[in-house]
């Protein structure tokens, strides 16, 4: 019936031939994910970060808003940590964003964050920085 309003359609994804021997990664959260597992103890890393995503979305404390705002800041700083040899800049930024995000919103992600920068499996990508702006961020997000 051309008048019934049609449900909300989710996402939808369309392959075409990769060809041979091609990686193909499909969905949210892609570059997060794949950047940081192949980081050294990436795999570790990537299931702390999924965790605290997952304790993100279920905390009722926080508003849809906040819930997802919280969730965006996390994977800039997955996504940063991911980039950080190639491009300290946006582990820099995204640690300064939030930083002063989580300094007055859910300030326990904050505290999670930290403890993943902290972690033997963050350390050793977050060791090889060099940029001096960048580990001024790093060691004062992890105060």
């Amino acid at each position: 019936m051309p008048d019934e309003p049609k449900p909300a359609a989710g996402p939808s994804y369309q392959m075409g031939d990769v060809g041979a021997g091609a990686r193909v990664a499909q969905g949210k959260n892609i570059s997060w994910v794949e950047g940081v597992t192949a980081q050294p103890g990436g795999q570790s890393l990537t299931r702390q970060f999924a965790a605290l995503l997952d304790l993100i979305a279920k905390d009722a404390t926080l508003d849809e808003d906040a819930r997802e705002l919280a969730q965006e800041k996390t994977r800039a700083v997955a996504e940063g940590l991911a980039k950080a040899q190639e491009s300290p800049g946006i582990l820099r930024r995204a640690l300064l964003d939030a930083k002063s995000w989580f300094g007055g919103t859910a300030s326990w992600v904050g505290n999670a964050l930290s403890d993943i920068l902290k972690s033997e499996a963050a350390q050793k990508t977050v060791g090889t920085v060099t940029e001096a702006a960048t580990k001024v961020a790093i060691d004062s997000f992890m105060m």
